[in-house]
């Protein structure tokens, strides 16, 4: 009887062994590395300072300056960066306690070079934000504003460094278009990217700034 036992029991075990590597094979085939996560810490670090080299000594004026009302400020531009990683700070707490994804989601996802295209300034990348994106003068002085950004950067890099799971493996589909679906590596890269192509943007005001 005790014999019997023994094969009955590992037989579940055998089962129930195979159960979770079907399962496992389910999965979302890439898998985030420890490469991955150091090029997401230098970029998103190495974003940021484009950023902050780009605003140093602008007075309150060149901060506040806008071309006409269809324009946005630095100081705008500025506000909707924090914005968006404040948002994608967000996502990324929220989902990363969401089930992963299974492999039927993975052709659903575009390259990470496509993603990291979204830094150039183009017409497809130059579309009116949403109205949760849009600048609404939230802070009165610059000062505030970088205190702000400064923060919210922060937050996402300390995701990432502080991160004990595979960012491959859970994903969100709040993007547009070909970047609907986005794993939550990606949605980091589109923060990079993101701010990558709002540096482009100061830039282009500031050149202004020495014309007007």
């Amino acid at each position: 009887m005790r014999f019997q036992f023994l094969i009955f029991t590992s037989l579940l075990f055998f089962i129930s062994s195979c159960d979770r590597q079907t399962a496992n094979n389910e999965l979302y085939s890439r898998h985030w590395t420890e490469a991955d996560r150091t090029l997401l810490l230098t970029d998103l670090a190495a974003s940021q300072e484009l950023v902050m080299e780009s605003i140093t000594n602008l007075d309150e004026d060149q901060w506040n300056w806008r071309a006409d009302s269809n324009h946005w400020s630095i100081a705008l531009v500025v506000e909707h960066l924090i914005t968006h990683d404040e948002l994608f700070f967000r996502e990324l707490q929220v989902l990363s306690n969401l089930p992963e994804m299974t492999k039927a989601l993975e052709k659903q996802f575009s390259d990470d070079d496509f993603i990291l295209s979204y830094s150039e300034i183009t017409p497809q990348n130059n579309g009116k934000s949403p109205p949760y994106l849009e600048p609404q003068g939230r802070w009165c002085t610059q000062a505030d504003a970088v205190r702000s950004y400064v923060r919210s950067r922060k937050a996402l890099i300390d995701f990432v460094t502080q991160a004990d799971i595979d960012l491959r493996s859970y994903y969100t589909t709040s993007g547009r278009g070909p970047t609907q679906y986005r794993d939550l590596h990606q949605l980091l890269l589109i923060s990079i990217a993101h701010t990558e192509r709002h540096h482009k943007q100061i830039e282009n005001i500031k050149k202004q700034l020495t014309l007007s």
